[in-house]
């Protein structure tokens, strides 16, 4: 009779925390409707090079630091841009299914994201068709916020993280139906004279070029950029005397995930030349690099640039969300 009682008091606390586990998780889905829903980032730090954990340059960039960021949330990931506020206390990101996070951010701790949040893109956006929401570029304006998204190709104004939307006027500007699905406008950045400039991802010609936009929301000039042979934009930043910052990645299956980032000076976007701006810093194994995606970046004193930099791990189990951070001495 005792060995039953057990037996009963098991099966008990068993099923009461499956049903404690399938409220949970309902919560849990709930919360992700309405957000924010709070979420612990964890932090591993890692050097620049593994093979020489003491090397602190990559081209014209040192390396500050960075980390493996990751957190018990499966919407936690996928992160393709970044913003980071200009006293560099804070981030925000868009993830592949739209999903934004916010977080209070502190290089000189050992967990340098913190008070994490992830909110829904907008009010129901989880109940749609997956490629709803896959927000590639984001870009803060005096308004709220800029965000391009493909496979549903457009840009949306957004007046607040998780608030609400409507398509942006660059979208009678620029021709988004010559964008293959999976190609978007991968980089975005706004000009210090408040034109918008765009990179698609893909879309190649038969001189190697691909197609960049400069719109001022009623009109927009086509020019056309050549990237380094078998790289793709993915972020872009502008710095205060209009030069940018692009970030751009590699992937095959051959020789793995790469990552560059170029600097373009402000008169050669300026001029009617194919833009080809020049190489920063190259990345590629043993120095620490993943499917780098997006990219920020703080003026600093002395001229200096601060340069953060996060990557897509694509929610696959093979690929990390990577924080790196560099400065760079123009």
């Amino acid at each position: 009779m005792k060995n039953k009682l057990v037996v009963l008091l098991m099966l008990g606390f068993a099923a009461a925390a499956a049903i404690s586990s399938y409220i949970g998780q309902g919560w849990a889905a709930r919360a992700m409707e309405a957000g924010p829903f709070v979420t612990e980032i964890n932090a591993a730090a890692i050097p620049l090079n593994h093979d020489d954990p003491g090397l602190k340059t990559v081209g014209e960039l040192t390396y500050v630091s960075g980390w493996v960021l990751t957190a018990e949330n499966k919407n936690f990931g996928g992160f393709s841009s970044m913003l980071v506020a200009p006293d560099a206390r804070s981030l925000i990101a868009l993830s592949d299914k739209g999903d934004w996070l916010t977080a209070s951010l502190n290089l000189d701790q050992k967990t340098p994201l913190t008070k994490g949040l992830l909110y829904p893109f907008e009010e129901g956006a989880h109940a749609k068709e997956d490629g709803t929401y896959d927000a590639e570029s984001l870009v803060r304006t005096q308004t709220g916020f800029l965000v391009g998204l493909e496979q549903h190709h457009r840009i949306l104004e957004v007046e607040a993280v998780g608030g609400k939307n409507q398509l942006a006027p660059y979208n009678g500007t620029v021709d988004l139906s010559v964008l293959s699905g999976n190609g978007g406008l991968e980089a975005m950045t706004l000009l210090p004279n408040g034109k918008l400039l765009m990179f698609a991802e893909h879309g190649l010609d038969q001189k190697g070029t691909l197609p960049v936009w400069i719109s001022d929301k009623k009109t927009a000039t086509v020019r056309r950029f050549q990237p380094p042979k078998n790289y793709s934009p993915t972020d872009a930043a502008s710095l205060p005397n209009g030069d940018v910052l692009l970030l751009m990645r590699h992937f095959s299956t051959f020789d793995g995930v790469s990552a560059k980032v170029m600097h373009i000076s402000a008169s050669e976007i300026a001029s009617q030349n194919v833009i080809k701006g020049r190489e920063l810093a190259h990345l590629a194994p043993p120095y620490a690099v993943d499917n780098m995606e997006a990219l920020d970046i703080q003026p600093l004193e002395n001229g200096k640039v601060r340069l953060f930099m996060m990557s897509d791990d694509n929610f696959n189990i093979a690929q990390e969300t990577l924080l790196l951070v560099f400065d760079w001495q123009p």
